[in-house]
This record gives C-alpha cells, structure tokens and sequence, in this order.
C-alpha cells in the first residue's frame, strides 16, 4: 500500500458546499445593505478560510470598504452558515464508498480545511460517521492553509512522516499546502476548480472521480 494516511480538504474535495456557502453570504450581504452577488461569482471566493472570502466578496463591489464593515459581513455570515449549514450540502458521488474502503484497508482519515472546526466537525460527523480520525478546521492560533502548520499537527497526531501520507484537495490553496508540507498532492477536478486550472496551479496527478483515487492511493 502506497499511503498510511490520506488527508482530505473539505469543501469541494469531500462535500459540496457551495450552494449554502453562497446562501449563507448573500443573505449576510443583504443584513449589510449590499445586493446578492452570482454563485459562480462566489465560487472563485473559495478557498482561503471565509476572512479571504469576505475580502474577495467584498472587493467585488465598487468602491472601498472599511474594516468594520468586513468584520460585520464576516459574523453574520457564519452566525447564518453555522445554522444552515446542511441545507444543500451533499457528499460528491462515490465520495463515501471511498472512504469506507480506504478506512477498511486501514488507511488513516483525516480532514484539513480552513472552514471553522466547529462547523467542520459537525460536517464530517454528519456525512462521515465514525470514518474519520482527525478532523481539523481552521482554530485561531493556528494558521490557515496553504501554511503547513495543521498538517503537520495531524502528523504528529498520526505518528507519520510526510512520505507516508498524500493531500487530496480541489485547488490551488491544496496544491501549496501539500508542497510546503512536504506531501504528495493528488488533485480532483469535480469540486470548484477546473482541470486546466489546476493544471496551471502546478498539479501533477488530477482525477476526475472519486473511486479514481484508489489507483493513485494504492498502487
């Protein structure tokens, strides 16, 4: 077996989010006086914890912002996300099996993303009872990704070394995570990226469905 462990990012790699991540912000947008922004629009919003992602919405707009306005449109969207958080939200297609084989063959779970712990937590045990052995959101004293400093927390957790382990993620922000941690990088392109971007983001094996990962993983 190739790997020991696999660690997942979430949104747009395990689950798809984006229709109650784009809710969840047009709906703070409106409590702040400002008119809905597309999902498509969104979309490219994601990736950098939701700070960036109210920055990125935020300069969309014409004109400038001021800071409290940010920090504003930052508590309301995750006071709504946090409570609709699981309106549309579904695993991708095959995405489950998947995890229950490599789980099977006793390969380590782990998920890493810059979405909030708690929320993160609460998605993973949804979706992914009892499949997962480390779950580990975005904290405050720890940065966000593409800083390797969460996953190295899990590899301690793990007991494992950077060869033993690859990094499954959608985006760029993956692909920079699992370089500067010293990872092999697998990325899909069935969540919020397309192939060709991730081709031009330096991505070295792409698939294209989650039951393809296993020849990546095992052989």
């Amino acid at each position: 077996m190739r790997y020991k462990a696999v660690l997942f990012d979430l949104d747009g790699t395990l689950l798809d989010t984006l229709s109650d991540l784009a809710g969840a912000l047009n709906a703070a947008r409106q409590m702040n006086g400002l008119p809905a922004q597309d999902i498509e629009q969104i979309r490219s919003y994601i990736g950098n914890g939701r700070r960036k992602l109210i920055e990125r919405s935020l300069s969309a707009d014409p004109g400038e912002y001021d800071e409290e306005l940010a920090v504003k449109l930052q508590t309301d969207d995750s006071q709504y996300y946090n409570s609709h958080c699981m309106i549309n939200t579904k695993p991708y297609d095959g995405i489950v099996d998947l995890i229950r084989r490599l789980k099977s063959d006793g390969i380590r779970i782990c998920c890493v993303t810059n979405k909030a712990d708690e929320t993160a937590k609460t998605l993973i045990g949804h979706f992914f009872p009892d499949m997962f052995d480390i779950v580990a959101g975005s904290v405050p004293e720890v940065p966000v990704k593409p800083d390797p400093a969460v996953v190295e927390r899990c590899l301690i957790k793990l007991g494992l070394q950077e060869s033993e382990c690859v990094f499954i993620g959608d985006s760029e922000v993956d692909i920079q995570t699992a370089a500067n941690a010293g990872m092999d990088c697998i990325s899909v392109c069935w969540g919020y990226k397309t192939r060709e971007f991730l081709e031009s983001e330096g991505a070295m094996r792409i698939c294209t469905r989650p039951l393809d990962l296993r020849r990546y993983i095992y052989d």
